[in-house]
């Protein structure tokens, strides 16, 4: 732990207004050694409060300041970290300041954090610390005028809104760069929590092609640089960053035929009417016969397609007919119109 422990939410001391307007040359020339020797200050460092000028001079050489033109650098923030805890998250003295940046629970709270500092993961004390910078500048840490930090356009901006920290329970980067080929734990953890949010992993822990190709997509929706590799930001980005669950596949089918139609029965064959010849008349008609019953002949006989008139009179034609009807339904062939050749014309054959 770093002998220059300064925790945020520092209650208000008439010293610090006047002293913080000063040059860091001018703290460094000894109202800096009277404040880390003074009472309140040795309480609140634990003990180690007993530090020369010559000590906090080779801290600043060590950790060169350098000016941000917008959020401080990650350089200043390590630089402010090691000054506070030894750049330790999980540190926890028992003087009521935790964590990498030493909140106090009122301060921590005041930028909506929730239990306790040192036991939220760095991810979530890195975003917290940012939205108190944001509120209040580097003021809350004496360590910035140790290490020579500057403020920036965003220090007391009040701007937090963008500020997301991270859901708790998030887990941190564990330190190691895992790429394609390595297994273990911790890349089974990525994969699994990525799997809750739609990508087709299993957990397996190895690091094989469908890992690569979800972290190449997590890096690509997240602005994350295209390293292929699972590094912190990427860790951080399977529970807090974007992503969109692929598409499956549209499943290619094969039309199904239309069926056939299923084919017309044949039409029933009407039955045929069944024809009944008129009571033969009781005579026998020949050649030059003239009747009314003839004619009745006659018509019917032209009904099945003779070429007779139906005048009644039994002429060459209708003999002509008479012997056809008789040949075709073998009836004898006396060429008189009898009770066979009669009955013929309405149910034989012509």
């Amino acid at each position: 732990m770093s002998f220059f422990l300064r925790a945020f939410g520092e209650p208000a001391d008439p010293a610090d207004s006047s002293a913080e307007r000063e040059s860091t040359e001018n703290w460094l020339g000894g109202k800096w050694e009277q404040r880390l020797n003074s009472p309140r200050w040795r309480k609140r460092a634990g003990g180690f409060a007993a530090v020369t000028v010559v000590a906090t001079a080779a801290v600043i050489a060590v950790l060169p300041s350098t000016t941000a033109t917008a959020d401080p650098s990650a350089n200043d923030w390590a630089r402010l970290r090691m000054c506070e805890s030894s750049n330790n998250y999980k540190i926890n003295t028992g003087n009521g300041y935790y964590g990498a940046y030493q909140f106090d629970l009122a301060t921590w709270k005041s930028v909506g954090g929730s239990g306790y500092p040192n036991q939220a993961s760095a991810a979530e004390q890195d975003k917290r610390a940012l939205m108190l910078y944001r509120l209040r500048g580097w003021r809350p840490w004496t360590c910035s005028v140790i290490v020579g930090l500057k403020e920036d356009k965003d220090a007391r901006s009040g701007r937090t809104s963008d500020v997301k920290p991270p859901p708790p329970g998030t887990p941190d980067w564990p330190g190691t760069y895992f790429v394609q080929g390595m297994s273990g734990p911790q890349i089974q953890a990525w994969q699994k929590q990525m799997a809750r949010r739609g990508a087709p992993l299993t957990g397996t822990g190895f690091f094989g092609e469908s890992t690569q190709s979800v972290v190449d997509q997590v890096q690509r929706l997240n602005g994350i640089a295209q390293s292929g590799r699972i590094g912190p930001e990427t860790w951080t980005a399977a529970w807090t960053g974007r992503f969109t669950a692929p598409k499956p596949a549209p499943v290619k089918t094969t039309p199904k035929p239309a069926p056939k139609p299923a084919p017309k029965p044949a039409p029933k064959p009407k039955p045929k009417p069944v024809v009944t010849a008129p009571a033969w008349p009781g005579k026998y008609f020949v050649q030059g016969d003239s009747s009314s019953k003839i004619g009745q002949w006659q018509k019917q006989m032209a009904k099945r397609g003779a070429k007779l008139g139906g005048t009644g009179f039994f002429g060459p034609k209708t003999q002509s007919v008479v012997n056809r009807v008789q040949k075709l339904n073998g009836i004898a062939p006396s060429g008189r119109l009898g009770p066979e050749t009669w009955k013929a014309a309405w149910t034989g054959k012509y």
